[in-house]
């Protein structure tokens, strides 16, 4: 069962972060290193815009919110609500109007 996963190593505003993913499974741990470098990324631009006037948990929470926001983004454009509607009052329409013949 152990041999099943092994740890990687993220650096997330200069500490380092144990993460357990399954053994082969390179697209899960290209996916968490590539969040590790979008952290990094906006922590670092966060730094450079408030120089060292903001603290690290400051720039941290920044940075979830900038990564939450993009999330919302993501999932507002993705919402197939209004188009499963429309579906149905169209298949109630086009059943109303088949029951009529």
């Amino acid at each position: 069962m152990k041999n099943d996963v092994f740890k990687i190593k993220l650096e997330v505003a200069g500490r380092l972060y144990p993460v357990t993913i399954k053994r082969g499974d390179e697209q899960e741990e290209f996916l968490f290193r590539q969040a590790s470098k979008r952290v990094q990324q906006y922590v670092m631009q966060y730094r450079q815009f408030f120089a060292k006037s903001v603290e690290e948990r400051d720039l941290l929470a920044m940075t979830a919110i900038q990564l939450a926001l993009e999330v919302v983004t993501l999932e507002e454009k993705n919402d197939t609500q209004p188009f499963t509607q429309k579906n149905k009052q169209l298949t109630e329409i086009l059943e109303d109007y088949l029951q009529v013949k």
